[in-house]
């Protein structure tokens, strides 16, 4: 099949006329979106550009807050500009409003404003300038929604205008996080105590989107939480964390209390307690002695803080030997005693919360559909958006009903282990049934790393049950060629030693106690070292020895040495007919503050004709670079794999690609595409595949909410296979949702696909039969999932990809460079810690499940 022409700009495929689904279960749906009329198209927006600069005109770094706080106050002191008018600010660079708000000089544009607020008692004076820059007319987006062509943009700049001004009340009101949620200790729901000053607050997420018909637009609302860093005082907060009491503070922390309370308090806002001027600091640390030790100088002589705090503010401190706090500019040295801070209001808990936490967050915030919606509808109708003096400004309403919409639900598919079976609301038995394709495992090899919890016969105990469970499974699985029990465990020397004595081994389990790092360091050296695929089980779950644990490790070890633990019957998908590869991609990026570390991209490919089995390819790139830069060359070696596997040359391709944002889509698909049609005329230069490019998303807030009749689950929701592709989506374009698993916990997130290429101009109804076949694929459960399998691999070998990386040793540290307030690994330890292609063995084995 010829590709079709990239041009320069390529584009999404368009929609044909009577493009459905036919013959699916309808179901009646709500969904959190509202609708918002536009009254009057005729309005013009204005952009002006914000510059906030010293009094003295002198640049200056501020907070967004900061910025808000002084945009506010210039309103205040001249409403002869701005008294009733329109206007939003983003707390950063930009405002928009409905009218020119002031006459401009053409020599000299812009307006300044003086203004002038007090913090911390002092008065504090700073020039505003405001300049209008661009100008977008609300008709010219109406005219974008009503033709629905697929070729047009979506004017995301006038829904952004729209979205500030939105938005503008509420950020003077609430704490605004991002771009789109705002948080509140009572409005939108009580908070929840989450241990270790912490708690968990309920906001508001709020989103303007198309609703692509006349004079009209649609609102996204949900309810949104986040762990948020209680106010009280640090002593308060050491306690807890900690878990001691205040009079175990009368001495300095221990390394490891140090160790801790420094990498909790790091980079948190502090207020100052002793002044009477409520300043606040950025921690930077906690210091080495504490205030009976630190000097400085005051009043021409040298003294400990402890002195200077009694002298200077007549403060007897009740923790004198304790640490001091290192805060502010760290060039500045400034120490003030633990004592003598309070945690600042308003400051949402960054990186990840330990296990219990989490645990504790998913308990408290999980909602039913049912309460859910009732929870969104409360918020919309209290903040009665319609009354907002911008909104009514702008002559939108917005109703405080969500809209309704007709899915449809998928037919159930037809697997195939031993026998075929249709699963019941996406979940199936495996028992009183073998694998697909079970493969046999004769040479392994046990380390117990828990030999204290786990003694050797309980160990025979589990592995005689894995022996016994295996056969029913097809699998013969011979006893271990060995076992290793030690109290000192040491991977780096264990895993090759074990690979030395047996050259063939096929897979190195380990009982492991509760110790993450030790299970960094098994999959790194396994996965790098060795090539050896290993499995990882917890000593509690060896003691125990429960059929559901042993089940599911065996889908997991079955899958890993290179069986198949299920297919979708073959004469479910017309697509299978041909060869056809499948693939998954995605990049892992590192967190929001390094502005350094590598970015991770993964692909992996599917190499056999039931897509089952799968080969990976991992490199590094730029940090944050969303385009995978080498995809050309990891494509065309999983090309070469999937000839070598099956002795055929794929016909088409399907990529599922994950973690595009709406922004990015177009430059993905221009620069990712390209590399892909590369890769094959490289290869050949008259070979074409038919290429299917679709994104998939799980970063959003649309959610569905059916009758109560319609409900599955305990939670009561949406079926799996409920799709819409109608009224949310785009009326010319491939795009629709998906709600592919059975939601346990919470509401169902459906998961939103964009096809961003099609050469082989699949119908909707196909599209829609293949991702959801793909979601019924993911070895590692018996249930279908919420992404298709090779996206959720893919995202699974980025993941393993960042472990690989971690922590390099010593002789690799030496070669690395300095980058932004961090060192970073050279480009030669990155590519030999993470790169992975088709000529490694273990790229060809799922190591990754």
């Amino acid at each position: 099949m010829p590709w079709h022409d990239l041009g320069d700009d390529p584009c999404p495929p368009a929609r044909k006329p009577g493009d459905i689904v036919r013959g699916a279960r309808k179901i009646q749906l709500r969904t959190n979106y509202f609708e918002v009329t536009i009254k009057n198209p005729s309005i013009t927006l204005v952009h002006y550009d914000v510059d906030i600069k010293l009094g003295n005109n002198m640049a200056v770094m501020l907070p967004k807050k900061k910025r808000m706080m002084i945009f506010q106050e210039m309103i205040k002191k001249f409403p002869k500009v701005f008294e009733g008018r329109v206007i939003g600010f983003d707390s950063e660079k930009n405002a928009y409003s409905t009218t020119t708000l002031f006459k401009e000089n053409k020599t000299n544009p812009g307006k300044k404003f003086q203004v002038e607020i007090r913090e911390y008692e002092k008065p504090q004076k700073f020039m505003v300038t405001m300049k209008a820059v661009n100008r977008e007319k609300l008709s010219s987006m109406m005219d974008a929604f009503k033709s629905g062509n697929s070729t047009i943009t979506i004017p995301q700049t006038t829904i952004q205008m729209l979205e500030v001004i939105f938005h503008h009340n509420l950020s003077t009101r609430y704490e605004k996080i991002g771009r789109n949620m705002f948080f509140s200790q009572t409005d939108f729901g009580k908070p929840y105590n989450l241990g270790g000053g912490k708690e968990i607050l309920s906001g508001l997420f709020g989103s303007l989107r198309p609703a692509w018909k006349d004079n009209s637009m649609l609102l996204n609302v949900d309810v949104v939480n986040a762990a948020f860093y209680k106010e009280q005082s640090v002593i308060e907060f050491i306690t807890k964390l900690l878990d001691i009491s205040e009079d175990k503070l009368e001495k300095p922390f221990s390394t490891s209390q140090k160790r801790k309370v420094d990498s909790s308090l790091k980079k948190i806002k502090v207020r100052e307690t002793h002044s009477g001027i409520n300043r606040t600091y950025k921690v930077v640390g906690v210091a080495e002695v504490g205030a009976d030790e630190k000097t400085i100088n005051f009043e021409d002589k040298k003294c400990t803080i402890q002195q200077y705090f009694a002298k200077r503010y007549q403060k007897t401190l009740h923790f004198p030997k304790l640490n001091l706090l290192q805060v502010g500019v760290e060039a500045k040295n400034v120490f003030l005693p633990i004592e003598c801070c309070k945690i600042a209001k308003g400051q949402k808990v960054q990186g990840k919360l330990s296990d219990r936490e989490t645990s504790q967050f998913i308990r408290n915030t999980a909602k039913s559909p049912s309460e859910r919606l009732q929870h969104i509808t409360r918020m919309v109708q209290k903040q009665q958006f319609s009354k907002d003096k911008n909104i009514q400004g702008l002559e939108l309403s917005i109703s405080d009903m969500p809209v309704s919409l007709e899915g449809h639900v998928l037919d159930n598919l037809q697997l195939c282990m031993s026998k075929e079976f249709v699963p019941v609301k996406g979940v199936w038995d495996t028992r009183e049934k073998t694998f697909f394709e079970p493969e046999h495992l004769k040479c392994w090899a046990v380390l117990n790393y828990s030999t204290y919890v786990v003694p050797g016969d309980s160990l025979k105990k589990f592995i005689d049950n894995l022996k016994k469970m295996g056969r029913d499974q097809g699998m013969n699985i011979s006893d271990p060629a060995d076992i290793f029990p030690t109290c000192n465990p040491a991977p780096e020397e264990d895993l090759p030693n074990i690979k030395r004595k047996f050259p063939n081994i096929q897979l190195i389990m380990a009982v492991l106690p509760q110790n993450k790092d030790l299970y960094d360091r098994l999959k790194k050296i396994g996965d790098r070292k060795i090539c050896v695929v290993t499995q990882g089980v917890k000593d509690t779950n060896v003691k125990k020895n429960a059929p559901p644990v042993v089940g599911n490790l065996l889908l997991k070890i079955n899958a890993k040495i290179g069986g198949v633990n299920y297919v979708v019957q073959r004469n479910e998908l017309e697509i299978f007919s041909d060869p056809v590869m499948i693939m998954g991609a995605d990049v892992n990026h590192p967190p929001a503050h390094d502005k350094a570390t590598p970015s991770l991209a993964a692909v992996v490919a599917s190499m056999n004709n039931t897509a089952s089995k799968y080969a990976a390819e991992v490199r590094h790139q730029k940090c944050r670079t969303e385009m995978i830069q080498e995809l050309k060359e990891m494509t065309k070696n999983l090309l070469l794999a999937f000839y070598r596997q099956t002795k055929r040359k794929p016909s088409r391709i399907v990529m599922f690609r994950d973690g595009v944002s709406e922004s990015q889509f177009l430059k993905v698909l221009s620069f990712e595409l390209k590399a892909m049609r590369a890769a094959c005329t490289e290869l050949e230069e008259t070979y074409q595949p038919a290429m299917t490019f679709i994104v998939v998303q799980k970063r959003h807030h649309t959610r569905f909410f059916c009758n109560e009749s319609d409900g599955v689950g305990k939670s009561g929701n949406v079926p799996p296979g409920t799709t819409v592709d109608n009224t949310i989506t785009h009326p010319t374009q491939k795009d629709f949702y998906l709600c592919s698993h059975l939601g346990i916990i919470g509401t169902s997130r459906p998961t939103h696909y964009h096809v961003l290429w099609d050469d082989s101009d699949m119908s909707m109804e196909m599209l829609q039969k293949l991702t959801y076949a793909m979601c019924h694929l993911y070895s590692r459960c018996t249930r279908s999932v919420s992404i298709p399998t090779p996206a959720f691999y893919a995202h699974l070998v980025a993941y393993r990809a960042k472990l690989h990386s971690r922590d390099l040793c010593p002789s690799e540290a030496a070669s690395m460079s300095s980058g932004e307030d961090q060192v970073v690994p050279s480009d030669a330890v990155m590519t030999l810690a993470t790169k992975v292609d088709i000529n490694d063995k273990i790229a060809n084995l799922m190591y990754f499940i």
